[in-house]
């Protein structure tokens, strides 16, 4: 394994961003970049929870759901980064300001539908009164979670006792959004095959040596099918290791960083020439390696 590979891993292991290339291991014929409102929808959603363990709860104000409650959240604008767009949204859905903690997980519907969900904190400003209602929402109120409350949908339920859950016992290390452009929907494989206590590591045979790179469309399926069809006849868990994503002119896709880890099992055949198993003999790289597998770090992916 090449010295630039070890530094890719480490770099990705360590939370940071890598550039993609200019060309993709996997990729359609002339795929289309990724435009929000044109043919992608990113939602933002905030998870605040005061010291009570309340949650905080913004009242609709569209005709469709008025007058019902749901978390902060909404679409990302065009040039906003992740974190900028669900700060302005919980800004104007609240009046109040928030630091995102970490993302907590994150939903697909594909490659044209994806949701982000944030735990963050509140940072200043004031809980919106019916006084102040708007476009955005008719007021805000913190929610015990056990008084009655008329929900706009029961989604959000799960998604509060996981970042109750998150407080009391970190599922994951905090995971941020790196500011990284990408033009489409790609996934960057992190893919570690371990036979014996030896680790193999699939690589792109590109000069430099690299991890591959996959470029999802929105042509129906889950976002993480294209990886699952590489690996043929392979079972794997695999998750979230980081998320790039900057936003602005031909910058509106996102890169996800997974980690998948096959157990006991020979590196499975390889559907798509250009990639191959490369074992890793840097026993540092191999240390930090398993404890990532074991201290459970991943974000998951829901589909």
């Amino acid at each position: 394994m090449s010295s630039g590979l070890e530094e890719e891993l480490t770099t990705l292991l360590d939370g940071g961003a890598v550039p993609l290339p200019d060309k993709c291991d996997v990729a359609p014929e002339s795929p289309q970049p990724l435009r929000l409102r044109h043919n992608v929808c990113y939602i933002v959603m905030g998870i605040l929870l005061n010291d009570q363990n309340e949650v905080l709860m913004m009242q609709e104000a569209k005709a469709e759901c008025r007058g019902r409650w749901y978390l902060p959240a909404g679409r990302l604008e065009r040039g906003e980064s992740l974190v900028e767009g669900l700060c302005r949204e919980v800004a104007e859905e609240t009046g109040l300001l928030c630091q995102a903690r970490t993302l907590l997980l994150v939903e697909e519907r594909g490659a044209s539908w994806v949701r982000f969900v944030f735990l963050a904190q509140e940072t200043g400003g004031v809980l919106k009164s019916s006084t102040s209602a708007d476009k955005e929402s008719l007021q805000a109120s913190w929610w015990d979670t056990v008084s009655p409350l008329p929900l706009r949908c029961r989604d959000i339920l799960p998604l509060i006792q996981r970042a109750l859950a998150y407080l009391r016992l970190p599922s994951h290390p905090s995971i941020l959004p790196q500011l990284c452009p990408s033009p489409f929907l790609v996934l960057r494989p992190l893919l570690v095959c371990v036979v014996a206590g030896e680790f193999q590591i699939l690589q792109s045979s590109a000069d430099p040596a690299r991890l591959p790179t996959i470029v999802c469309t929105a042509r129906g399926g889950g976002i993480l099918d294209p990886l699952l069809y590489l690996l043929r006849d392979a079972s794997m868990s695999c998750g979230i290791l980081g998320v790039q994503h900057q936003g602005g002119d031909d910058a509106d896709g996102v890169c996800f960083n997974i980690m998948g880890v096959l157990h006991d099992c020979e590196p499975p055949v390889v559907r798509i020439g250009g990639l191959r198993w490369a074992a890793v003999e840097n026993e540092a790289l191999k240390d930090r390696l398993e404890q990532a597998m074991k201290n459970n770090t991943l974000l998951p992916l829901h589909s």
